[in-house]
């Protein structure tokens, strides 16, 4: 494995936790750029994004350094700055750019803004390259080394894929941040004005439910309600908890608050609500019904599966994304250990697809990739499935495989697939691609491990020439041969 590969894949083993154990980008950021300095070996680092407040301006998400006092004095320096996106040094380049930028010596770069204070930080070289999801620049991470580090092209490629790994982990962020504000914003106006307001006499039956409702579903579930119980209300479903739970609430005449139920209604529309309810008492203390409130939730709802579907998938083949391939492997790996079972992953890339995107075009290049996805996905079995990782690199999960070269015949398939003539444009064009591929229990036990032999077998891949498939053993010794043209 070549320094460079090994560097990368010590970052991912650093960054990865980081990413999936956190839960906002303010949280994050400290931990993203710390993941990458300490496996670099660098001094300190930032990470900015755009000030949410004023659109030309940067602002510190986090800031990480090692613990010495002119690190911290840089560090107070720069979180508290708000420098404006065209006049923002090598972050602002590398923003605008959408490219990393690489300064060996700050003392002798006149594009360094803060040499004095970097200079008594004992800082020699600085690295800033953005954070990307496609087009969209999502922020730029900054990082500066007490050693002069000169210009290393290796690692200028490999942080382009690590910005978009970050990209990722922040446009979730965004849109989680995005939809907790929604329904702070959704709760309290329907504190305000709920869709209805609700009474039960002492045996749950509803002898009142009257209220604005919402326009597809008040016409309906007031009428289905009235004058029953809910647990006798055809096509109602209890959504957070079952009958007998709830029963027990009422009889014992507590109150409950955001009990989920789901109504289908004649369409066959599911309308999520969301009830609170309080026991009413007469003069003389004695139990004679319940009253409250009812909420239509299904936007919210719709709105929470959509997040979630958008952060285990890749938006432009609607595949699942990295993200969800390692859960999807992971639970793969301790089904096979409880059942005695194999399976095998598969990482394909189109050869040369970047010069053929360049002189494509992006629109024609996002095009093949459609392509090549819906042909990949028809290869397979329904219990397998394939993922795009990044740029040009897809994956494949074979299930329930009954010797390790049973993954052979996938991949020649997947080869063939990837090698049929594809019309973009108009016009008629042939690609091949690398197939790298590593089989539990035989290459690894653990998702991580097989996802590192499979990248190992697919570079040994790509070394032998197009259209190539290649296995790699337990020890990083990949076997394999070329696909017939």
């Amino acid at each position: 494995m070549n320094t460079n590969l090994e560097l990368l894949l010590r970052i991912d083993q650093r960054l990865a936790p980081v990413l999936a154990a956190s839960g906002s980008s303010a949280q994050a950021a400290p931990k993203i750029v710390g993941a990458i300095c300490e496996a670099l070996g660098w001094a300190c680092g930032t990470l900015w994004s755009r000030d949410v407040d004023v659109a030309d301006r940067l602002v510190c998400l986090g800031a990480w350094g090692i613990d010495t006092p002119g690190i911290a004095e840089y560090l107070g320096y720069t979180h508290g700055r708000r420098p404006i996106l065209n006049n923002a040094g090598i972050v602002g380049a590398a923003w605008l750019s959408a490219a990393p930028v690489w300064v060996p010596d700050i003392a002798n770069d006149e594009g360094f803004r803060k040499v004095p204070t970097a200079m008594r930080a004992g800082l020699r070289s600085a690295l800033a390259f953005s954070v990307a999801v496609g087009d969209q620049v999502l922020g730029v991470v900054e990082i500066c080394s007490t050693e002069v580090q000169q210009r290393d092209d290796g690692l200028l490629a490999g942080v382009r894929l690590l910005g978009g790994q970050i990209g990722q982990f922040l446009l979730r962020a965004q849109a989680q941040q995005q939809l907790g504000d929604s329904e702070k914003r959704f709760r309290c106006l329907t504190s305000l004005s709920s869709d209805w307001y609700w009474e039960q006499d002492a045996k749950f039956r509803f002898i009142r439910f009257e209220g604005r409702g919402v326009s597809r579903s008040s016409a309906e579930v007031a009428p289905a309600m009235t004058g029953r119980c809910n647990w006798e209300v055809s096509g109602l479903v209890p959504g957070s908890s079952d009958w007998d739970e709830h029963r027990a609430t009422l009889e014992s005449h507590q109150p409950f608050r955001d009990f989920e139920t789901v109504y289908r209604d004649r369409k066959g529309e599911l309308i999520h609500l969301s009830a609170n309810g309080d026991p009413i008492h007469d003069a003389n203390g004695h139990f004679t019904g319940y009253r409250g409130t009812v909420r239509d939730v299904s936007v919210y709802k719709q709105a929470a599966q959509r997040i979630q579907y958008l952060a285990t998938h890749d938006e432009l083949t609607s595949l699942p994304n990295r993200a969800l391939l390692r859960q999807l492997v992971g639970q793969a790996v301790e089904l096979a250990k409880r059942y005695d079972r194999r399976f095998a992953v598969l990482l394909l890339n189109v050869d040369r697809f970047q010069r053929m995107n360049d002189g494509l075009g992006r629109e024609a290049g996002d095009a093949l990739l459609r392509e090549l996805g819906s042909r990949l996905q028809k290869q397979l079995r329904a219990s397998d499935v394939v993922a795009r990782l990044d740029g040009d690199e897809f994956a494949v999960l074979a299930h329930e495989l009954p010797a390790p070269q049973d993954a052979e015949p996938i991949a020649r398939k997947l080869l063939e697939a990837a090698s049929e003539p594809m019309v973009i444009q108009g016009q008629e064009f042939r690609v091949t691609a690398g197939v790298g591929i590593a089989t539990y229990p035989q290459d690894a036990q653990d998702e991580r491990s097989l996802m590192k032999q499979a990248n190992l077998a697919l570079r040994a891949a790509k070394r032998e020439g197009m259209n190539t498939l290649r296995f790699c053993d337990a020890v990083s010794r990949p076997r394999g041969e070329r696909a017939p043209a």
